[in-house]
Parts: structure tokens; sequence; C-alpha cells
């Protein structure tokens, strides 16, 4: 057929097990541990320090994988996640918080927004959110542990 996709094994960047790749790049989620590959994480880890789509580095997943624990970004993959693709979520508890690095035409970074449904900060810089960020007077660089699923909206 003509339009047919073809389609390869490869192995899987975190744990080795074969997926499905097809020839316009696309990659199923790995059956074995769920790594999700949207690209070549390696370079993406070697610029930017995270990955696409996981947000979690290639060489963090591995050691999460190593340890059997789930996948999940660190406080500072967060930040690296949000100056790259500028909208951001995560879970605490039984809410869900958007955090937006607000940019000028120019690219440059104007202010850092957390908010949540009772809660709106803002933040001159990337470092003042990590510092400042609080979530019921906690800093969300110290529950990090709390927090679930951080993504990219």
């Amino acid at each position: 057929m003509p339009n047919e996709v073809k389609e390869e094994l490869v192995p899987c960047e975190v744990c080795g097990h074969l997926v499905l790749r097809n020839e316009r790049g696309f990659y199923h989620d790995c059956p074995n541990c769920g790594w999700r590959r949207g690209c070549d994480n390696s370079a993406m880890e070697q610029q930017l320090h995270i990955s696409y789509p996981m947000v979690v580095s290639l060489s963090h997943a591995k050691k999460q994988y190593r340890q059997g624990v789930p996948f999940k970004a660190d406080f500072n993959e967060f930040i690296r996640a949000l100056l790259f693709y500028g909208e951001m979520q995560f879970d605490h508890k039984s809410a869900t918080y958007c955090v937006v690095a607000y940019r000028d035409p120019d690219g440059a970074l104007i202010n850092i927004a957390l908010c949540g449904e009772t809660t709106r900060q803002e933040f001159r810089s990337a470092e003042e959110f990590k510092e400042q960020a609080h979530i019921n007077g906690k800093k969300v660089k110290n529950i990090w542990d709390e927090i679930n699923d951080p993504r990219y909206m």
C-alpha cells in the first residue's frame, strides 16, 4: 500500500525492551517500563537536561528504572522544562497547579506565575520561583516528594 507507514523494532532508551518506531520518528510507549519517547532524548538531555515528552531526564529515568520507582522529574528538571516549554502543571493533594513562564517578544523572561484554585504568585526569575514558590505556606521545593505528575501543559 502506498500510504503504509513502515515500522521497526528499536530498544527502549531506558530498559532496552523492544518498542515500535515508525519511519516518521513516532515511538510507541514501552510496554515494559512505560517510557514515552518523542525524540532523541540523549541529544535533548545534553542540551537541556530534560526529555520529551516525559520531562524527567533520560539519565534520571534510567536511575529510577533501576531503583524500581515510577518516572518523575525532580524539582530542577521541572524548572528546566518550564523554561523550555513555558507552561507546566503538577498536582498536590487534590489540587492542580499551573506554572507559566511569561516572556517578552524577544524571548526574555518577564516573570513566572504559579496559579492554583486559591493562589496566584508571581516571581521575577526562575531562582526566585525556586526559593519562594509555596503551597499553603510550604515551599514547593521542600514538598516536591508530595508533588504528583509534573508535566507540560
